[in-house]
């Protein structure tokens, strides 16, 4: 049977936008003439041999990407949109899907994406009725259904240290040279293990966001207005997409939520997380926390990179059994209060409902100078050993605030020994709760909320600390 003749104009044309080239341009760098590419754009001329040895050797673009195969997933994807009862009446022709997932694979999988958000909305919905016909009242852990929070809430329960993981970016970070200069090394291994150049761009080219990778020109932008301690982060993300994908989806496929939103959240949790672990690796970490006595801008000039992050990695060696981290807890909060990541560990009480504590360090505004120790007490008599900071990153819109993110990491008490925060064991501890709704103390200016135990005490004759204060 003769080979099928290759007609591939619009995704030659998307090619040629998204390298910026006008048609004169990508037709001298075939070697043919503005006519001819002209003709191939519009589908009246096939591709030729010769045509396809120059897209791949000018633009490394291969045949197998401009066949559209019947069972690709463009098409699939379109197929099982227009599949669905509902639209039972508007079935098109095989070759008119052909044509549409052909000539707009962007539109084909935008719709594609809307079907699955229409499909998930379903079921949650059926879920949702069928809790009301149960039990005429809606769980608390409904939050929890959605993706995005079933996902958040799996990795809280997992914790952080995955040995696969980390065995993978500990292997990985002793191949990257110079070690002194991490986002040189990555930069380098992008290029020369996945032929992947970096660019950095204008911040009006890319407004809206801080990386992007172009598949066909392989070329990973980053904007020029992510600080430069965040850039060998990024870097160090792409790799873990483009190098180590089987990994992801493996571990993804291994984790609880099976639906395919809260796979794709898995999947990028994961690749964050080894992107986290290639640039700070945990042996070298757990060595130079040793060196530094956990000092935290030590450690960040270590690793070039930011003291959250350095925070983070800390709390994740409490599984490393060579570390001597045994025990941590971690919380991330946004400007707003939401909390973004928490890590479960060292029997610190975190507040699963309402807000956290205004008397942590967390809320204290040192922690936007620099890094704050102190010594916490519970009501129960339990102390423990915190470390606080604050960072916020710089906006090229000035009418906005620039996004705000606080970390608090915490040991128990002991822990500060080993530190160059040793000096807090001398001081007092400072009285905490978990959340206003749990907590009794008196006479707390920071209460925002009587205890539930408790009513509160508003008293015509007497004016206390807080307008939620308790007798």
């Amino acid at each position: 049977m003769a080979e099928r003749k290759i007609f591939a104009g619009p995704r030659i044309r998307r090619v040629r936008n998204g390298l910026g080239l006008t048609q004169a341009d990508m037709a001298e760098a075939l070697g043919i003439s503005s006519s001819y590419l002209n003709l191939i754009e519009r589908n009246q001329r096939p591709l030729t041999v010769q045509v396809l040895l120059k897209l791949q050797a000018a633009f490394k673009i291969n045949a197998a990407e401009l066949k559209l195969d019947e069972e690709g997933a463009d098409l699939d994807a379109i197929k099982a949109v227009f599949a669905d009862p509902l639209l039972a009446a508007e079935v098109p022709s095989p070759s008119e899907l052909e044509e549409v997932a052909e000539a707009a694979p962007n539109v084909v999988r935008g719709i594609s994406r809307l079907y699955e958000a229409y499909m998930e909305g379903a079921d949650r919905l059926s879920e949702l009725s069928q809790l009301l016909a149960e039990g005429g009242e809606i769980r608390t852990e409904m939050g929890a259904r959605l993706p995005f929070d079933r996902v958040a809430t799996w990795f809280e329960e997992a914790g952080p240290w995955f040995p696969e993981l980390e065995e993978t970016a500990a292997a990985l970070a002793e191949e990257l040279t110079p070690r002194d200069d991490p986002f040189a090394a990555l930069k380098a291994h992008l290029r020369e293990r996945h032929g992947i150049d970096l660019r950095i761009l204008p911040a009006h080219a890319l407004p809206d966001e801080r990386a992007r990778f172009d598949r066909h020109s392989m070329r990973f932008f980053i904007a020029e207005s992510v600080p430069l301690v965040d850039r060998a982060w990024l870097v160090a993300l792409q790799v873990a997409y483009s190098g180590h994908t089987p990994l992801l989806n493996k571990l993804a496929a291994q984790a609880a939520p099976k639906d395919t939103e809260s796979q794709r959240l898995l999947r990028a949790g994961f690749a964050r997380r080894l992107a986290d672990a290639i640039l700070i690796p945990a042996p070298r970490l757990a060595a130079a926390a040793r060196e530094f006595r956990f000092d935290l801008a030590g450690l960040s000039q270590r690793f070039q990179t930011r003291n959250a992050r350095i925070m983070a990695r800390l709390a994740a060696l409490a599984g490393d059994p060579e570390s001597d981290v045994d025990e941590a807890a971690l919380v991330v909060l946004d400007g707003a209060g939401t909390v973004i990541t928490r890590i479960r560990g060292a029997g610190f009480p975190f507040a699963r409902f309402g807000a956290a504590c205004g008397r942590l360090p967390i809320f204290d505004r040192r922690t936007e100078s620099g890094v704050l120790a102190a010594r916490l007490s519970f009501p129960d008599g339990a102390t423990f050993f915190a470390l606080a900071m604050r960072e916020s990153e710089a906006l090229a819109d000035k009418t906005l605030p620039p996004p705000l993110r606080a970390t608090l990491l915490v040991f128990p008490e002991r822990f500060a020994e080993a530190t160059v925060y040793d000096f807090v064991r001398s001081a007092p501890a400072r009285p905490v709760g978990v959340t206003c709704r749990l907590c009794e103390r008196e006479g707390c200016a920071h209460r925002a909320q009587p205890p539930a135990t408790r009513p509160a005490s508003l008293h015509d004759y007497r004016i206390g600390k807080s307008d939620r204060e308790i007798p």
